[in-house]
C-alpha cells in the first residue's frame, strides 16, 4: 500500500454497497411486477376453471384460454421461487419472464375475442413493466415483439383459412396500428423514465460515496490533529473524540471514551459548563492540568445556532505551544549569536596573531613583558571558547529528532567521549538503561552529555578505579523517559543552586559560564528538561533530563 492509499479513504467498499442496494432494488422491482403477474394468471385460470364462460374471458376458444392460463399461472409461480432464490441472474429472468408475458397474453386475448375484448391493455402494462426493468435494445425488442403478436392474432384467422376475409378485418388494421405505436409509446416513455430513475440512482449512489469518502476524510484529519478534539452535547455526553484528547486527558481503554465529560475529565467539564452559562463577552479560559500531567488550554465552538447542538472542544498542549514560541525566539537569537560571532573572531584573530608575534619578539630578560603576553593569549583563548559556546546556539533550531534507543547510544558517546579526553573507560557506570527509548536530536544529545560529563569531571576527584559518573536511566509519573548524570564531586553550593543554568554564571576563574546554560536550551529546543537535585546524602550532584515519549517523535518533528 502506498503512502496515499494509507491516507485517503479508499472508496472500494461503498460502491460495493451501492451496487449492491441497486441490486437489491432491481430484485424488488422484478418481485412486485412478478405479483402482479401471478394475480393476472390466476385470475384467468380460476375463472376458466370454476365460472366457465365468464364475458369476455375464453369467448371464442374456451380450451385455449384454459390451456394459455394455467400455462401463464404455472410459470408466474415459478418465477415467483426462482426470484426467491434469485437464480438464474437477474437479466435472464426478467428477459424470459417478460417473453412469457407478451406471448401468453396474446394468446388470452386471443381466445378471448382479440383486442375487441379489451384484453390488449395488459400487453401495454407488460411492454411498460419491460421497459422499466430492462435495458433499451430489449424494451425495443418487446415492444416490436407485442406490435407483432397482436397484428398475427389478428391476422391469424386469415392467415390459417379458418376465418372468410370480410372488409371489418381491413377495416380494424387501423385500430391495430394505433394500438402498436401505443406500445412503441410506452416503451418509449416508460425506457425514458426508467433512465430518469437509474440516472437519479446513480446520483444518489455516487454522492452517497462522497459523503462516506468525505466523513472518512474529516475523521482521518481529526484523528491526525495535534491538537485535542472533543464533541459532545450540552450535557456533556462524549460523542466524539480524536487520539491526542485521548492521549491528553489519559484514556486507555475504550470504557473510559464513553465515560461523561465530568468523569473523564472534571476541570474541563466545569469550564465547559461555565462557558454555556456565560455570555459571550464574559467567556473565559483557563490552563488546567490532566491526570496525566498534561499543562491544556481549551478552546469551546458551538456547530449550529441551536442551544442544544452538539459542542466542539478544542484541547491545546500548553507545553507544545511554548516549544514553538521557544524555538521562534531562539531562531533569531540564533542569527543574532552567529553574527555577533562572526564579527568577534575577526578582531580576535588579529589579537592573538599579534600576541604571538609581540611574544616570539620579546627578550628572555623581560619576564613582565612575558607574563603580559601570556593574559592576552589565555583571555584571547578564553573569548574564543566563548565565541565557540555562542555559536552553539544557533544550531538549536535546526534539530532532527528521532526515536533512539539510549543503551547503544550511551556506549558510544562513552566510547568516543574517552578516546577524546584520555581518561578510562571504567570512570563511568551505566544503569537502567536497557529497553529506555527516547525522541531526541542525536548530535544535539551529544553536545548536551558532554557539557554535564565536562562540569562533572571539573569538580570531581581524580580517578582511582572507582567511577566518578553514573548515567542512569528511568521514568517519571507520566511514563516520561530520563537519563540522569551522577557525580560524588563537591557538589553545587544550595545558595547558588538557582544561578547555575544562567548564561555567564561561573564559580572558577577559568570558567565560561556557558555549559550549562546551552545544555538546558538544547534539551528545550528538543522538547525535553534538564533539572537540578542534590546528591544522594549531600554527596555530588544529579542532573536529570526528562524526554519526549518515543511515541511523541512524530510530533516534535513536526514543530
Amino acid at each position: 500500500m502506498t503512502a496515499m492509499e494509507s491516507v485517503l479513504p479508499h472508496p472500494g467498499p461503498s460502491l460495493a454497497e451501492g451496487k449492491a442496494a441497486v441490486a437489491a432494488q432491481n430484485w424488488k422491482l422484478l418481485k412486485y411486477f412478478n405479483y402482479y403477474r401471478v394475480a393476472i394468471a390466476l385470475s384467468a385460470a380460476v375463472i376458466a376453471i370454476f365460472l366457465g364462460k365468464f364475458t369476455p374471458f375464453g369467448d371464442t376458444h374456451p380450451c385455449l384460454f384454459l390451456s394459455a392460463s394455467m400455462v401463464y399461472a404455472i410459470i408466474s409461480l415459478t418465477g415467483a421461487l426462482a426470484i426467491l432464490w434469485q437464480t438464474p441472474d437477474y437479466e435472464s429472468q426478467a428477459t424470459l419472464l417478460s417473453f412469457s408475458d407478451i406471448t401468453l397474453l396474446t394468446i388470452i386475448m386471443h381466445a378471448s375475442g382479440g383486442l375487441a375484448s379489451g384484453l390488449g391493455l395488459m400487453l401495454v402494462v407488460a411492454v411498460a413493466g419491460t421497459s422499466l426493468m430492462l435495458g433499451k435494445r430489449m424494451t425495443i425488442f418487446f415492444a416490436a415483439l407485442a406490435t407483432i403478436s397482436v397484428l398475427l392474432e389478428h391476422s391469424w384467422g386469415w392467415l390459417t383459412g379458418a376465418e372468410n376475409v370480410n372488409a371489418d378485418l381491413f377495416l380494424e388494421y387501423p385500430q391495430v396500428g394505433l394500438f402498436g405505436v401505443g406500445l412503441f409509446a410506452t416503451a418509449f416513455f416508460g425506457y425514458l423514465l426508467a433512465t430518469r430513475l437509474r440516472a437519479t440512482e446513480e446520483l444518489a449512489q455516487r454522492r452517497g460515496v462522497d459523503v462516506v469518502n468525505l466523513t472518512q476524510l474529516n475523521e482521518l484529519v481529526i484523528q491526525r490533529m495535534q491538537s485535542g478534539v472533543v464533541i459532545c452535547d450540552p450535557q456533556g455526553t462524549v460523542r466524539m473524540m480524536n487520539q491526542a484528547a485521548q492521549r491528553f486527558l489519559g484514556l486507555r481503554n475504550e470504557a473510559e471514551k464513553k465515560s461523561p465529560l465530568s468523569e473523564i475529565s472534571p476541570e474541563l467539564a466545569i469550564q465547559l459548563f461555565q462557558w454555556l452559562g456565560h455570555g459571550s463577552a464574559s467567556r473565559t479560559r483557563k490552563v488546567f492540568t490532566s491526570r496525566v500531567g498534561y499543562s491544556l488550554l481549551p478552546r469551546f465552538v458551538t456547530l449550529g445556532s441551536d442551544k442544544n447542538s452538539v459542542k466542539l472542544i478544542f484541547i491545546e498542549d500548553m507545553s507544545l505551544l511554548k516549544q514553538q514560541a521557544q524555538q521562534l525566539k531562539m531562531a533569531a537569537l540564533a542569527r543574532l549569536t552567529a553574527s555577533i560571532a562572526h564579527e568577534i573572531r575577526n578582531p580576535l584573530g588579529a589579537l592573538t596573531n599579534a600576541a604571538q608575534l609581540l611574544g616570539e619578539t620579546t627578550g628572555s630578560e623581560s619576564a613582565e613583558e612575558k607574563r603580559l603576553v601570556k593574559i592576552i593569549e589565555e583571555q584571547s583563548r578564553r573569548m574564543n571558547v566563548i565565541v565557540h559556546n555562542v555559536t552553539q546556539l544557533s544550531r538549536r533550531d535546526r534539530i532532527s529528532p528521532v526515536k533512539l534507543d539510549l543503551e547503544p547510544w550511551c556506549e558510544d558517546f562513552l566510547r568516543q567521549y574517552c578516546d577524546t579526553i584520555s581518561i578510562p573507560r571504567a570512570a563511568f557506570a551505566l544503569q537502567g538503561l536497557p529497553g529506555l527509548s527516547v525522541c531526541v536530536d542525536p548530535d544535539q544529545l551529544y553536545q548536551i552529555i558532554s557539557n554535564l560529563c565536562q562540569n562533572a569531571l571539573r569538580h570531581s576527584p581524580p580517578f582511582t578505579g572507582t567511577p566518578l559518573i553514573k548515567l542512569q536511566g528511568g521514568r517519571e509519573s507520566e511514563d516520561r523517559p530520563t537519563l540522569d548524570v551522577i557525580d560524588w564531586g563537591t557538589g553545587v553550593n544550595p545558595e547558588i543552586a538557582d544561578n547555575i543554568f544562567d548564561p555567564f554564571f561561573t564559580t572558577t576563574p577559568k570558567g565560561t559560564g556557558l555549559g550549562l546554560y546551552i545544555a538546558r536550551e538544547l534539551c528545550e529546543g528538543n522538547g525535553a528538561s534538564l533539572n537540578h537535585h542534590p546528591g544522594e546524602g549531600g554527596v555530588g550532584c544529579r542532573f536529570r533530563i526528562t524526554f519526549v515519549r518515543a511515541e511523541d517523535c512524530t510530533e516534535l518533528g513536526s514543530l
